[in-house]
């Protein structure tokens, strides 16, 4: 097996490898660096006694390789190469396995997890790399989870792990703020009807369909962020929401910008490209980058001469995603900034995307989407050819 090529994914930490040799249809692996690998095939092995590997999920013709954050692809990528060879025309990655190396300090990106026991929250888990930090959350919500804790019986398996989106910057900071912002969103009487739903067996427990409402603009007139917050909160945002949308995003408090940025992307609708746009510039890096993934995820080409603009962001993990834009949807009006990128960018994983979006745009090959989307696609034709 061999190298074909390498193409990034949404996340800076896990790039997918296209290799020359086919699984059959109804094949797939998935190895995790805690894994018994006993009798894992040899080349996985070897990619997992390299310092840094974290998972590998083979599936059809290409791997996706999960990596801590801690170890940077310019030292990682060249010794995956070294493991499972290259076919003779792969050279996409020659520049920029020999490229000065950049500072090698992870993104920032943090994995958000959230405890639940039949919908009441208990505590916070965060994890950047091998680095994890829990918080708790106010007496109320304990109190609340040993009411409700009778209706269970075993409330060790009834708990679970909620994964939420990821968010960027530091733990402590971003540990303050879920907090905040679960403490604003269940307040007591949301909490009392959690407990009371759980003590009367109500199959809906922990099930926040009937939660969500329809939110007048004038809740967000209110002079305590909380309260705002609570009341956006409980929106399932729809098109006719849009008003209130544009009033959230130019809140004052960042949290209460980058739910409302959330939501934006959940309409589906070019009739939200503008607010994205305001909060691709918005002063916090998180909203900007949920404004960035949000676009993508949308994947409307009217948005690539905004998501040019990003590429001078201050924060890499901004850059990132913009270049990553590009590279799925990008055409040649996207040449010119991604050249001048190229030339600027000190950080590896940016110049990286960079240079693969300059690759496939002037090498006339067809933006293919996300690359989650080829994988999904891929693994749905894989499910197809088995059933037929």
């Amino acid at each position: 097996m061999r190298i074909v090529s390498i193409e990034p994914t949404p996340s800076p930490h896990s790039m997918k490898i296209n290799v020359s040799e086919t699984l059959p249809p109804d094949e797939t692996y998935n190895y995790s660096d805690k894994d018994d690998l006993a009798h894992a095939p040899e080349y996985v092995q070897e990619l997992f006694a390299l310092e840094g590997v974290k998972n590998i999920y083979r599936v059809i013709d290409f791997i996706a390789l999960a990596r801590n954050p801690k170890t940077p692809w310019e030292e990682l990528l060249p010794q995956v190469r070294n493991v499972l060879g290259t076919e003779e025309a792969f050279d996409q990655q020659d520049e920029l396995s020999n490229a000065p190396q950049a500072p090698s300090e992870a993104f920032g990106e943090v994995h958000v997890f959230i405890q639940m026991f039949l919908g009441i929250p208990m505590q916070v888990k965060l994890e950047e790399g091998d680095r994890e930090e829990r918080f708790g959350l106010p007496e109320r919500f304990s109190n609340a989870v040993m009411e409700a804790s009778t209706a269970s019986d075993n409330i060790i398996l009834d708990r679970k792990w909620e994964e939420q989106h990821p968010r960027y910057g530091s733990l402590e900071e971003i540990g303050y703020d879920v907090v905040e912002e679960l403490k604003a969103s269940y307040d007591q009487d949301r909490l009392d009807t959690l407990v009371q739903m759980a003590l009367q067996n109500d199959e809906s427990a922990g099930n926040t369909t009937n939660y969500y409402q329809h939110v007048p603009i004038e809740k967000l007139d209110n002079p305590d962020w909380r309260e705002r917050y609570a009341a956006l909160d409980r929106l399932d945002p729809t098109l006719d929401d849009l008003a209130l949308l544009e009033k959230a995003v130019h809140d004052e408090k960042a949290s209460i910008r980058r739910l409302a940025t959330a939501y934006l992307g959940m309409l589906e609708d070019k009739a939200a490209l503008p607010l994205l746009y305001k909060a691709l510039a918005d002063k916090a890096v998180n909203v900007r980058r949920t404004a960035g993934d949000c676009i993508s995820d949308l994947g409307f080409t009217e948005a690539i001469p905004n998501m040019k603009e990003t590429l001078k962001d201050k924060s890499r993990i901004v850059r990132w995603r913009g270049a990553m834009f590009l590279y799925e949807v990008g055409d040649a009006s996207a040449v010119p900034a991604l050249q001048e990128a190229a030339d600027d960018e000190p950080e590896f994983e940016v110049r990286m995307q960079i240079k693969l979006a300059l690759e496939r745009i002037e090498g006339g090959k067809q933006a293919k989407g996300s690359v989650w989307h080829q994988m999904t696609q891929a693994t749905r034709s894989k499910t197809d050819i088995f059933k037929d």
